[in-house]
Formats: structure tokens, C-alpha cells, sequence
């Protein structure tokens, strides 16, 4: 798969070295001049252009006779490739982008165009207005992580790939900038770039509809840029311009390739980014692996598959302590948190609430609401879904938005859902713990109800969806499969437990979990908190400690799988650490609360933990089993039982067992645009 008509390629002898005769033929044209030799005439590399739509043969001749064969199916650099139909309408944001605007029809394009920025010795990024010395007084140097002394100016790439804004920033050189660096006249990059490729990717919690929209300034990053990493990303990398994590994939694998044709090979890539940007890194090391060789997810969830369970209990929870409980008042925020599981926070704007009572709320509507607050303000009302005046329009949520991959239910119209609260006892432990009262677990669980597909509060449960729960997991929407999990991963949080916040230091014992389970080991990935003052920079020591991993992984040269050289090679320094207020703390992060982190930063949880789920929290749709009265500390009355029988007509949740419906995960590299396993002929039945 390539885009845009153009491609590199390598080629290499199939025995010994090309001889003389050999040409490379590009659908019968000869194009052996675009081929570069190396010394031995081993292997021959190249930039190829001229691709046509569609199949594309590459044919190695010798002596009259094809020697080799490389078929390549290109796509227009507008994408999509396998993320399958775009949503409709798609506001195309190149104006808001510094990028002209948008084009009157077709798809969301525009011309490549470059800035340059120097970093000033007072610590600022300023326009260079002049590409040629003498060079401002203030310009700063940078050493880069091969040490390297350079000059700090950066040039920026920008354009539109895949339906998004792209940049690309490089430490480069004015005078003589990176150009055809495949050709034999080309330019190399120069000494300000370590060959090395940064990612990043954001969070954040919007329906879509859109392309998104950035300033030419985003891309001028100093951690990585300082270091001699070159920096790219797209706004379609942002949860914060739509929430489709394959679609994401698809972005940056087609802005990889532009930058492999217009700067060169990378050595390798590393991710990063917090929240919405480490469940993007997670899903793509599952789906589309190869793309991304090191993780760096802050603030980290584990996907969002699973979260969205826990987060859309909240609303039906907060609607049963302020309307439904019997006594509302006895409802305090630290009584609710023995049942929703989070902690109440002591610090910040939402002192005194819990996470469900404060960060859930902004976050429930963009996960579930066909129409949420989170909406940009770039789709006009109009547009956008009504259940009365416009039952067609442009539908928010996280199901609508993944509906390539979750198919359409044919009995609403609209996306598949997999949320399922039919079974769950909300508030077990807390009843088993002595922390609320048999009446009040009767109570919250006869009167806690769900929601509707447009969101709405229903006085009934939810019984999931077998089938979009069943393509939830077979698509990849939530990280089950390991196979590829093996990468180094650093896993950095600034504890935020205690301010009502979303990004609970429990998500990433959760995936702990998950790869313990798959792998029988954690030893990839290091995980690293900070709470209270004086924090050390957790970005640039993960920075500087996985390019020191990946550089050891990649100068072992011994025929061993790649999770046996990543482990064999990991820093002996690396260990998982907590810092309280500068005060570092080595020792192995566990859910063990008497340790001495987890004492200073407690592990909290959420609803679907209290009501029992698994530590891995990977079950969307329980088993269900019938009550067993036995099996509670508590003993109920005759009428309790009664309404307990009521309120799980089907019984309660199993968690000593997989779920009702848990396949596996299909496959990588799936293709929703018809070709693969999820196209059109099945995603719609």
C-alpha cells in the first residue's frame, strides 16, 4: 500500500550482487536511472515516481530475463487506504490551518508549503526571515543526541495527507535544505537530524466530521527537536478531532511514507502523547504494528473500548444519588466513592467531588451522545443529528464514530453499540466492605437503569449488543491481542487521582494486566508517576532512556525474536519509580496498596471495579449466572432477595470467567474499505 504516486523502494541481489545488465522496470518503463547502487551492488534503493491509481508492477531484469517482481497498489494521497468511508459531512479546515482555503469540492487538500523558525537564546521559537547567513544575534545551538553541535533552526513541512493537516519539523539548513535526498545530486539532511523520528499524538474527545485544525507552530516541539529528532504528526493523530484510532493508524503510516520520500529512512519511530494519545499508540502497536517502535504514553488508558464502560456508568449512578436514591442528602460525595470508586478530590477546581461526579461528565457526552457539547463548533448545527428534525444528520459518539469497524445495526440505523451494564452490581465490595447497607445495594441496583442509543437515561438495564460487543473486540476497538506488544514502553503520569480527574493511576495496572496475562511478563515497559512538587521532566529522561533502548535493540544483531532483544537490551537503570514531591522511590508498581508508592499515591477504581470486574477490566458484555445469596457478606431480608431478583431477571455478572461474548482479536492490518475481512459486504449485515 502507497500513496501519493510516488514510493521508495530497496532492492537487493538474490544472490551475490546485480551484474551490470540489471534494470528496473516501472510498468514496462525504465527507470533504472532513479535507482541508486550501493558499493557492493548488493542492493539498489529509490524514489520512484509516476505511480498509476491502483496496481503498480516494479520489475528487476537481467540478461533479457525478470529477476525480480514488486506489485504496489497506490493510493491517492487523500486517502482513505483501509480505514474505510469517511464520515459525512467533512469540513475541510485548511484556512483555519495557515494552508489557503479549502478546496470549493473533492476531497480536503492543499500545497505543500514551508516555514523556518530558529530557536532564540532567550528560549523562544521566532520566524527567520532571512535563509541565508548572516543569521540572527540571538540564534541558539542545540547538541543533538549523537553530539552534534548545530545550529537551532527549524524547518517546518506542511500540507494536507490523508484528509489532515500534517507538519514536519527538522533541525535543517537553510543555505542548503534537505532535497531529493534519494537522488544521486540530492541533499542529505546534515548533521541537525539524528535520524531518529518522533510522533506525537493527542487526546482530547470530539466526534469528528472534520479534518481538525493546527498552527504551523505545533510542530515546533523543543524537547525532541533539541535532541536532533525530527517531529511529525497529524491532526487526524488527535482524539480531539475524532475519535477513530484506525483511522489515526492510517495517518500516520501515509505521513511515514511521505517523510521516508522527503527526509529519508528513520532509524526508528517513538510515539508519545497523554490520554486519548496513549490509547492511539496502544490500539496501533495492536493493529497496524510495525508503524511505531517505542511507546511513551502519559496519563494512560489502556483503550477506550473499556473505559467508556465505567465512564457511561457514571451517568445513570449520578442520576440515582441526586434524583432516585430514597435519601439523596445521605449521598455524599465520600459515600458515593465507596460505590463509583473513585477518589474525592482534596485539591483544584474540583475539590470536594468525585471523578464521576466531575471529569466523567465532560467526557460521557462525547463517548455516547449522538450530539455533545464536544461537538466543534466548525459542523454546523444543521448538519448534526436530531432525533425529531434531522434523524439523518451527522451522529457524535464513540460508536458512530467507529462505525467502519462496528457495522450498522439495522434495527436503529445507526452504529452498533457495546456497552452492557445488565448484570453489574454496582457497589458489591463497598456492601461487602460494611461501606453501605444491604437496603442501599438494593436500592442502587433496582433504581440505577442505563442509557438509550441517543443517550438518554433509562429506567431499564442494558443488555449489550452480541454483535457489535463480538466486532468490538475481533476489530480491535479494545487491546486484547499482545502478539506485537513487545516494543519498549515507558509509561509517565503526573498523579492526578486526588483532583477529580479521568486519567486514574488504576488504568495502568489494568493494562499491566492484560500484557501480564498474554505474556507472562511486564518487562517492556516501565512505568513512572510524580505527585507534589519539585517533579522531575519525565518526558525528556523517557526520551533519552528509549532512544538508549532502541539503539542497543538495534545494534543486536543476533537471530532472536525482537521481544527477546528488547528485553536482553533494556538499560539495567531502568526500574519503575514514583516521585513524591523530588523524592524518588524504586520499586515495582503492583496493586499492592501497602507499598510505599501506592501509599503515597493510592490506587483508586472505578464502578466497574467495584462492582467486581477483573483487574484487566477487558469484559464488556459478562457472563451471567444466577444470584447466590451465600456468596455475600451481608444477609438480605426475604423482600430484599425479592427485588434483587427483580432488578437480574438474567441473573448477575460471572466475572471468574471470560465474557458472553469475547472472541479474538481477527487480525492487523484489517482493511474497511472493502477488500478485507470487515469491508462493506459484511460490516453492514
Amino acid at each position: 500500500m502507497v500513496s501519493g504516486g510516488d514510493v521508495v523502494v530497496s532492492a537487493t541481489a538474490p544472490a551475490g550482487a546485480f551484474d551490470k545488465s540489471t534494470t528496473f522496470q516501472l510498468n514496462g518503463v525504465d527507470v533504472t536511472d532513479r535507482m541508486v547502487f550501493d558499493a557492493t551492488a548488493r542492493s539498489a534503493n529509490g524514489l520512484l515516481t509516476g505511480l498509476v491509481p491502483g496496481v503498480n508492477v516494479l520489475a528487476a531484469v537481467s540478461g533479457g530475463q525478470e529477476v525480480g517482481r514488486l506489485e504496489m497498489k497506490n493510493f491517492p494521497a487523500s486517502g482513505p487506504i483501509f480505514s474505510g468511508k469517511r464520515q459525512s459531512p467533512w469540513i475541510c479546515e485548511t484556512q483555519a490551518s495557515g494552508l489557503g482555503a479549502p478546496p470549493t469540492a473533492g476531497p480536503c487538500v492543499a500545497a505543500v508549503q514551508y516555514d523556518w523558525f530558529y530557536r532564540t537564546t532567550g528560549g523562544t521559537f521566532a520566524p527567520l526571515a532571512r535563509l541565508a547567513a548572516p543569521y540572527p544575534a540571538d540564534l541558539a545551538t542545540t547538541v543533538t543526541t549523537e553530539g552534534k553541535t548545530v545550529n537551532y533552526i527549524v524547518r517546518v513541512e506542511s500540507g494536507t495527507i490523508d484528509e489532515s493537516i500534517y507538519r514536519i519539523a527538522v533541525i535543517d539548513d537553510p543555505a542548503d535544505p534537505i532535497r531529493d535526498p534519494w537522488l544521486k545530486g540530492g541533499t542529505k539532511p546534515g548533521d541537525g537530524w539524528n535520524g531518529k523520528l518522533t510522533y506525537p499524538f493527542v487526546g482530547g474527545a470530539d466526534p469528528g466530521f472534520r479534518s481538525g485544525s493546527n498552527l504551523v507552530t505545533s510542530a515546533l516541539q523543543d524537547l525532541p527537536l533539541s535532541l536532533g529528532f525530527a517531529v511529525a504528526f497529524g491532526t487526524r493523530n488527535a482524539y480531539g478531532n475524532g475519535f477513530d484510532d484506525v483511522t489515526s493508524a492510517e495517518t500516520l503510516m501515509m505521513i511515514k511514507e511521505r517523510f521516508i520520500e522527503q527526509y529519508g529512512l528513520p532509524k526508528f519511530t517513538i510515539g508519545s502523547g497523554g490520554s486519548g494519545g496513549s490509547v492511539q499508540q496502544h490500539h496501533i502497536v495492536q493493529n497496524y504494528p510495525g508503524l511505531l517502535d517505542a511507546l511513551t504514553p502519559s496519563y494512560s488508558l489502556p483503550d477506550i473500548g473499556s473505559i467508556i464502560q465505567s465512564a457511561i456508568d457514571c451517568s445513570p449512578l449520578n442520576n440515582y444519588f441526586d434524583h432516585l436514591a430514597a435519601d439523596p442528602a445521605v449521598w455524599t460525595s465520600l459515600r458515593r466513592s465507596t460505590v463509583d470508586g473513585g477518589a474525592v478530590a482534596d485539591a483544584g477546581p474540583s475539590i470536594g467531588k468525585t471523578v464521576c461526579q466531575n471529569n466523567y461528565l465532560g467526557y460521557i457526552p462525547a463517548l455516547y451522545s449522538p450530539n455533545p457539547v464536544t461537538f466543534s463548533p466548525v459542523v454546523p448545527l444543521a448538519l448534526r443529528y436530531d432525533p425529531v428534525t434531522n434523524v439523518t444528520g451527522a451522529r457524535g459518539g464513540l460508536w458512530d464514530g467507529n462505525v467502519n469497524s462496528l457495522g450498522m445495526d439495522p434495527k436503529t440505523g445507526f452504529a452498533r453499540s457495546f456497552y452492557d451494564n445488565a448484570g453489574v452490581q454496582y457497589g458489591l465490595q463497598a456492601l461487602n466492605a460494611g461501606k453501605i447497607t444491604p437496603e442501599e445495594f438494593v436500592d442502587i441496583n433496582e433504581k440505577v437503569g442505563g442509557i438509550d442509543i441517543d443517550g438518554n437515561l433509562t429506567t431499564g438495564r442494558v443488555r449489550g449488543d452480541a454483535i457489535g460487543v463480538a466486532r468490538a473486540y475481533a476489530s480491535g476497538r479494545l487491546v486484547t491481542n499482545f502478539d506485537n506488544m513487545v516494543l519498549p514502553i515507558i509509561d509517565i503520569r503526573a498523579y492526578t487521582d486526588n483532583l477529580g480527574d479521568i486519567h486514574t493511576r488504576d488504568r495502568t495496572l489494568s493494562f499491566l494486566q492484560r500484557l501480564q496475562n498474554a505474556r507472562g511478563t511486564t518487562a517492556n515497559q516501565v512505568n513512572w508517576t510524580a505527585r507534589g512538587t519539585n517533579a522531575p521532566d519525565l518526558d525528556r529522561m523517557a526520551l533519552l532512556a528509549l532512544n538508549d533502548w532502541l539503539v542497543a535493540v538495534q545494534a543486536d544483531a543476533s537471530q532472536v525474536p525482537l521481544a527477546a532483544k528488547v528485553m536482553r537490551n533494556k538499560p539495567a537503570s531502568l526500574k519503575d519509580a514514583c516521585w513524591v514531591d523530588g523524592k524518588k522511590i524504586e520499586e515495582p508498581i503492583s496493586w499492592d496498596p501497602a507499598t510505599a508508592c501506592n501509599q503515597a499515591i493510592p490506587i483508586h477504581q472505578n464502578p466497574r471495579s467495584v462492582a467486581g470486574a477483573p483487574p484487566a477490566a477487558d469484559v464488556l458484555m459478562c457472563k451471567l449466572k444466577p444470584i447466590d445469596f451465600t456468596a455475600y457478606a451481608v444477609t438480605f431480608s426475604a423482600a430484599q432477595k425479592g427485588r434483587l431478583g427483580a432488578a437480574f431477571p438474567q441473573g448477575v455478572c460471572d466475572w471468574s470467567v471470560r465474557g458472553e461474548v469475547q472472541p479474538a482479536l481477527s487480525g492487523t492490518w484489517l482493511d474497511y474499505g472493502g477488500s478485507g475481512p470487515f469491508g462493506p459486504a459484511s460490516i453492514y449485515q
